[in-house]
């Protein structure tokens, strides 16, 4: 249950730019802690926000995918931001710090820096996913990350290619690279617009 602490951060950043981001709201770890939750802090400098680029191919089509996974990544046991935009082509239109409109979309796609990954298909993997975003993955490399790679699914440790990790509906993938940080088995998507 770490993800709504990075959300909170995240959408904060996101709002970035033009206007003028709101404040986070404050936690108290002391509350989260009686409750097993612990808060991982959100990595400072770029390897920690690698950014989402235009994709190589994209077709018109829903944002909103039939199918959502939830992707989790750390370094050096701090967030590593998945930010908005991966699969999406500029001009963007945006609710919220939400982009509810763009160009064209690729076959996955963030609309929020939150790790939910929006998909039609189900024969798409992890590597599909950094492929589209114009980041590296494998058993030694993760995004801006090298080192050996531990990989996740549902809170269970898988071994092998993390790039061959299947995209499923509902899914909670973990990658850590540079430390441990206990991953949840599931996370609690929020509700469909």
């Amino acid at each position: 249950m770490r993800a709504p602490l990075a959300v909170i951060a995240l959408i904060a950043c996101s709002g970035c730019g033009s206007e003028r981001a709101p404040a986070p709201e404050r936690v108290d770890e002391r509350a989260l802690a009686e409750q097993g939750l612990v808060p991982i802090p959100i990595g400072r400098g770029p390897e920690f926000h690698p950014p989402a680029r235009p994709p190589a191919r994209c077709t018109r089509g829903p944002l909103e995918g039939r199918f959502r996974a939830h992707v989790e990544l750390f370094g050096r046991r701090q967030v590593v931001v998945i930010p908005a935009g991966i699969g999406i082509e500029p001009p963007f239109t945006r609710e919220h710090h939400r982009i509810v409109g763009a160009g064209c979309r690729a076959d996955a796609r963030t609309l929020e820096p939150t790790g939910v990954v929006d998909f039609d298909r189900t024969d798409l993997r992890l590597g599909d996913l950094f492929a589209i975003w114009g980041q590296p993955i494998g058993p030694r490399r993760m995004a801006t990350f090298r080192g050996p790679v531990s990989a996740f699914v549902a809170g269970r440790r898988v071994s092998g290619d993390p790039a061959e990790i299947p995209l499923r509906d509902g899914g909670q993938i973990v990658l850590e690279v540079g430390g441990y940080v206990p991953p949840h088995p599931t996370f609690k998507f929020p509700p469909r617009s």
